[in-house]
């Protein structure tokens, strides 16, 4: 039974959150990382904070419009400044992310939330002092809140507030967004307008001098709800039917655990489930959403399901994701055409498919288009086929276009048709700020040369490989050189130069 508000675990805020039934107040969904630079249309807003955790064994960031430009706040490490190279920008309709390993490195899928300030959403700042502090300008008694700082000391790790473990129903327990435990007195009281702040010269976020960053919310309608669940010992999964409907995204949190969360744009979503921590997706946890009623624990786990402990959670429901979840785009020969083959996880309200050519990897005109599947979560896959190109390096891109003209373009495929057997077939990513992987085929094997130019002729890189006879991969760096145009040239033992154009950038 609940007897008094919970106060968020907004540090596992992920994805989806959706307060209000009549306004839009968050979006959400995934992308796969190039290792360059990407940006996220078509959000309908402009994001206030971002929040983005890769599935991978990397730890989820944390920024809002307050904080400098490019700068993030990594949720899974202690005593860190703000960092760089993660989120660079919140745009007008997006945002954008750079080349860092915790927001878009190369092959790995990341899930995001973003929100937009309203009735119900508030996103601040303010700067610690050596005393107590009240902050006002919420417009409503915050139900969830996350606060990080900008210095490298415990005063400005990331943390949330949950009002299930109060002493009395006014003061709140901060709780770091790496601690398995409830943490530390922060919340004087709540107000109808914001919150009053503890002066503590131990880890609390009111340290004098300090910048603050924050995200509070409040509770709206049956679309988002917090409460508490007790597990018994009877050996099996647990469903909590309290929500009264499917999340499309959650968090849980048992007061010795880890947290855990579930977002409903995770591609690869079955019994799948997310921390906030440099720790990969895991089964075992939150086993599912359930359609009008809530969601289900596995049993045996240590997080979410610990037989006679209490457990609070928090649920969302009524976000909006975005059109396409791309899980893969491929090219591959045969004979003289060149198949493309791309899968989606899933789609909402998507259109059409344009096929984007180049033959410089720069310029690109439409090839072709494919017909979208429009609203579905299950697999699709797609195809097209460019007949009979002609010789050279040809380069593909795909551009998904959705009912209301909002479009995403993923990442670029280069492929070889050249008489020339001996020759680059594909590189990728395409264009790079750092590593790249080089495949060729080798009729003969032997030892290759290999040069990368700049567009002067000038070689900046020499080596000697060894091929086998068939298809090889070779992967090299383009982290040292400027931004710009570059030629890779890969010369076989007769002589032959087959040469590939990769674009720089930072």
């Amino acid at each position: 039974m609940k007897v008094q508000k919970i106060i968020v675990l907004l540090t596992f805020l992920l994805i989806g959150i959706h307060l209000s039934v009549s306004a839009q107040t968050y979006a959400y969904g995934n992308y796969t990382g190039n290792g360059v630079s990407k940006t996220i249309t078509g959000l309908g807003f402009s994001p206030e904070a971002i929040i983005i955790k890769s599935n991978g064994a990397y730890e989820a960031v944390f920024t809002t419009a307050n904080m400098a430009a490019g700068k993030t706040k990594q949720l899974g490490t202690g005593s860190v400044a703000l960092i760089t190279g993660e989120v660079t920008s919140l745009n007008a309709d997006g945002f954008t992310v750079g080349a860092g390993d915790r927001a878009n490195k190369v092959n790995v899928q990341y899930n995001w939330i973003a929100f937009n300030e309203s009735t119900n959403i508030h996103v601040g700042t303010y700067t610690g002092t050596s005393a107590d502090m009240t902050l006002t300008g919420c417009g409503f008694v915050p139900e969830a809140f996350l606060v990080c700082g900008d210095v490298a000391s415990a005063h400005g790790d990331a943390g949330f507030i949950t009002g299930y473990w109060v002493t009395n129903g006014n003061e709140g327990l901060l709780t770091r967004t790496t601690s398995t435990t409830a943490g530390i007195n922060y919340i004087n009281v709540w107000t109808a307008d914001g919150w009053s702040i503890q002066n503590n010269t131990g880890v609390t976020p009111s340290n004098n001098g300090t910048n603050y960053y924050y995200i509070a919310f409040n509770e709206s309608g049956t679309t988002i709800k917090e409460n508490a669940y007790t597990p018994g010992n009877d050996g099996s999964d647990y469903a909590v039917t309290d929500p009264g409907f499917k999340p499309d995204f959650l968090i849980v949190k048992q007061q010795a655990a880890t947290p855990m969360m579930r977002i409903a744009s995770y591609a690869d979503a079955t019994d799948k489930s997310l921390f906030f921590t440099a720790t990969a997706a895991a089964t075992g946890h939150i086993k599912s959403m359930d359609a009008g009623a809530g969601f289900t624990v596995a049993n045996l786990s240590a997080n979410v399901r610990v037989a006679n402990q209490e457990h609070i959670y928090f649920a969302m429901s009524g976000g909006t994701s975005l059109p396409v979840q791309m899980t893969s785009f491929d090219a591959a020969k045969e004979g003289r055409n060149v198949n493309l083959s791309w899968e989606t996880a899933s789609e909402i309200n998507s259109d059409h498919f344009e096929i984007l050519h180049s033959t410089d990897g720069v310029n690109f005109e439409a090839l072709g288009s494919v017909q979208a599947k429009g609203t579905t979560n299950q697999k699709s896959d797609y195809s097209y086929v460019d007949e009979n190109p002609s010789d050279g390096i040809h380069y593909y891109q795909l551009a998904e276009y959705d009912n209301d003209g909002a479009n995403e373009k993923f990442r670029i495929i280069a492929v070889n048709i050249n008489s020339k057997v001996n020759a680059i077939t594909q590189l990728f990513p395409n264009p790079s700020s750092n590593n790249i992987s080089m495949y060729y085929n080798s009729t003969t094997g032997g030892l290759y040369k290999l040069t990368i130019t700049d567009i002067k002729g000038d070689a900046l890189y020499f080596a000697h490989i060894p091929s086998m006879v068939g298809e090889n991969r070779f992967k090299l760096t383009v982290e040292p050189y400027e931004e710009g145009t570059y030629f890779i040239n890969l010369t076989d033992p007769s002589g032959t130069v087959s040469t590939i154009k990769v674009l720089k950038k930072n």
